[in-house]
Order: structure tokens, then sequence, then C-alpha cells
């Protein structure tokens, strides 16, 4: 019999490059394409002998059982036509992930607007650290694992679960297909503008979520959320395990001013993490992932323990430079909170030091100026903020609302030529987007290093 022969239209993403690891892992024939072509992603599928084209020529695409479609596919992308035109066998990601992978395993599904990636890190580290072989997806690159994505030998299977739609003939969030045994509820903002009118479209694709789940689930959350609240009062069938903060409550995660150590408290269990992580945001990841794996059978102990050697997610606090002149720390960011509680946990963390953010206006949300006066609010710990966005009447507008604190990168390699006389002995430089920007960082290091 020969093999199972499946092609991925837009491979390179974190979440579709994902599938195919795990597709090859199975012993499926995996091939794709993508115009984004970059690494670290690229890197991982070549190393796993998976072919990848470049481009969507239709003329290019090899005979595939199955075609995995994924979301950032449209209608108008050459390759998709010719598939729609001959009827083939296209299926979207999360489908194909559902069928094909977990099934039959115990999720664990991460969700919410924010540390969705290192909240699943941290639950796939904990258990690895404890010797449990679990399966996982997480949509970036973990630190403590060579692979974003792989099977895992037990029935446990960690995953990192967007609200964002799941294929240009499936507009349902993503997560509605992976129907977990336990759900995390980090947190709920607005995000996605454009797919969302407004936070009520995403309330009810989670309360759409929610519905999927078993009443033998488990649904984990913060009490001080009022969004999740809303969302929770619309209906829920499944067991609620919430946890407090700065309480001491059943469920309660405690940290101090520096952020540096922090008490946890499951039950009757409690104790204390000293890590490298900072900021009240990773201490809610924390308290998340620790609730998570408790529900099998890892104790709070354990899960400290293991927290304290994790090494996060690149592009998450990742410290790339730090010297006496200058320390350059790069931040995943697609949303005002984010950019708050990492510039909060950074003035814990370095208070005598001038903070300076590059901040790029890259998420559709944020593009769409909807964040724009919230953004003047996440920034009042930093010193010094540099704008950058597509539209220059929208960085204009924030320039204006305070010249003497903000401006704007026109170009990048000025502003990396420029970076020595816009900084002092001792600053801290924050890169804070959800893309490359524009290799920032890259070309920094290169300058110093």
């Amino acid at each position: 019999m020969s093999k199972e022969r499946v092609h991925i239209l837009g491979i390179c993403g974190t979440f579709m490059g994902g599938l195919a690891l795990m597709g090859k892992e199975k012993g499926i024939e995996i091939s794709g394409c993508d115009e984004n072509i970059y690494p670290p992603m690229s890197d991982h599928l070549q190393d796993m002998g998976i072919e990848i084209i470049e481009g969507y020529d239709s003329s290019e695409l090899p005979v595939a059982d199955y075609y995995v479609i994924g979301n950032s596919i449209s209608r108008g992308n050459p390759a998709l036509e010719y598939l729609l035109s001959k009827k083939s066998n296209l299926i979207s990601g999360p489908e194909w992930l559902y069928d094909s992978v977990i099934k039959d395993k115990r999720v664990i599904a991460v969700s919410g607007t924010h540390g969705k990636t290192t909240t699943t890190a941290m639950v796939a580290w904990i258990f690895e650290d404890n010797n449990v072989d679990v399966g996982y997806l997480i949509a970036g690159k973990p630190k403590d694992f060579e692979k974003s994505a792989r099977l895992g030998s037990e029935d446990i299977f960690v995953i990192e679960a967007d609200e964002y739609d799941t294929a240009f003939f499936d507009k349902r969030s993503k997560f509605i297909h992976y129907k977990p045994d336990t759900l995390v509820l980090n947190n709920l903002e607005f995000d996605h503008a454009d797919i969302f009118p407004d936070i009520t479209y995403i309330f009810r694709e989670f309360h759409n979520l929610i519905r999927t789940l078993n009443k033998e689930a488990q649904i984990i959350f913060p009490n001080d959320d009022s969004n999740i609240s809303k969302v929770l009062e619309m209906g829920t069938w499944s067991k609620l395990i919430s946890y407090d903060v700065n309480s001491n409550n059943k469920n309660s995660v405690m940290f101090n001013d520096d952020s540096k150590q922090t008490t946890y408290k499951i039950d009757q269990e409690e104790g204390q993490i000293d890590w490298e992580m900072f900021g009240e945001h990773n201490a809610r990841n924390a308290m998340a992932a620790a609730l998570a794996v408790k529900q099998y059978g890892i104790s709070l102990k354990d899960s400290l323990s293991s927290l304290e050697k994790f090494q996060g997610v690149s592009k998450r606090q990742d410290i790339l430079l730090d010297t006496e002149d200058l320390i350059i720390i790069e931040d995943f960011a697609h949303h005002p909170t984010a950019i708050k509680t990492t510039l909060d946990g950074l003035r814990k963390k370095f208070p005598k030091k001038r903070l300076l953010a590059a901040i790029e206006l890259r998420s559709n949300t944020m593009k769409s100026g909807f964040h724009d006066e919230q953004l003047l609010h996440s920034v009042s710990e930093a010193d010094l903020i540099f704008w950058k966005g597509d539209d220059s009447k929208q960085v204009k507008g924030l320039i204006d609302k305070n010249p003497s604190k903000f401006s704007d990168i026109c170009n990048i390699d000025n502003f990396v030529d420029d970076i020595d006389s816009l900084s002092v002995a001792g600053d801290v430089l924050l890169i804070m987007s959800n893309g490359n920007f524009d290799n920032l960082s890259k070309k920094l290091l290169k300058k110093y290093i």
C-alpha cells in the first residue's frame, strides 16, 4: 500500500508547519508550498526532509490525497483555484489535526488573547520535565524543545488554541475543532479586528467552544477577568476551576512588587518559584499551567520545580544582548495590554535604567487605530518610544500626543545606525512586534556582536 500523501498550502506558518512536522512523524508523505519561506520553520521542515515549493504555481502542485488549506489562503490564489476546479480533497488545518492526530487524545487547549504560546510551552515543558512524553503544537519556537510540534507517545496532547478563523471555507474559530478535555482561558480582550466587528463576536466564538466540551472537561480561568465571566454566564456544562490573584483563596497566585518571587497555592499545597521570567502576566501563565497539569496528576511542587528551569519561547521576553552599554530584549506584541504588562515587568526588573521601546504596529487591530488611545497608556513606563507602522498618519497621530517621548522609525537601517546617539550607557531597548520588524533585532545584533 502506498503512503498517504498530503500537500499543505501555507506550510511555513507556525501552525501549518507544526502540522507538517507531525504528519511526517506519522509516516505521511508531506510537502507544501508558501510565499513566505523563512526560519525557523523553514529550517525545521527542511531538516525533516519536507519538500517546500516557493509560491503557488498550480503547475507545480503534486498529486496528493489531501490538500490542507491554511487560513492565510484566500480565493484568487492560483493553486487554490486550480484545486477547486479539479474538485480535489480540501481540508482545513484544524480539521486535519483533529482527524489525524488528536481525536483519540486527551487534549489540553490553551486559549485567550495573551500568553497562549508561553502557557502552552509551560504546560508541555512541565510534562516533559516530569518524564511524560506528551504531544504538543506550539505556535512559536519553545527553547526547551527542538521542534515546535510533536506527536508524543502518551495520550495527552497540548495545543495552543486561537480564535482566528479556520479557512476560507470555514469561518469558525480554529479552536472549535479541538474538543478539549481541559480548556485554559487565560484572558479575553478585543483583537482580530479584521474578522470580528466587536468583542461580542469573540464572546460568541468562545461560547461555541465551551459548547463542544463534555461534562467531564475542566475550564481553568482567572476570577478577575470580567470578559471571561461574561462568556461563562452564557452557559457552561463542564467543571469550572478558577484562581485568584493576590489572595489566599483555595487556588491563588501572589507575587511581590519585583515580580521575581511568586507564591502559588492549589488546594492545600503551596510553593514558591524563583525564576528568570518576569511580570504579572507570566505569574498568571504559570498558575494556569500548574492548574492544567494538576488535572493529570502532576503536583504543584513538581510543576514549580519544572518552571524554575523553563527557558521560555523565542521572541517572548527574549534577552538578545546583555552588556553594560545596552540590553536588548525582544517580545511578541499584538495588543496594548501585552505591551503594558511587559513594560511594567521590565520597570520592576530594571528600576534604575532607562527603558526604550521600539514598537511595530503590525496586527490588523493595531493598524486599524482601534487601540490608539490604549496604546498611549500602555507605554507609560517607557522613557522613549519609537513607533513603526504602515500608516504614517496613524504614527504621526501618536507622536503628536507626546512629541518629547515619541518618535517614528521611517527606515530600519537608519534607526540601527542612529541607536548609539539615541541611547545612553545602561539603557534597556525593548523590541515589540508580532512579526520580524524588518529584521531589526538581527541588524542590531550584527552591529554589536
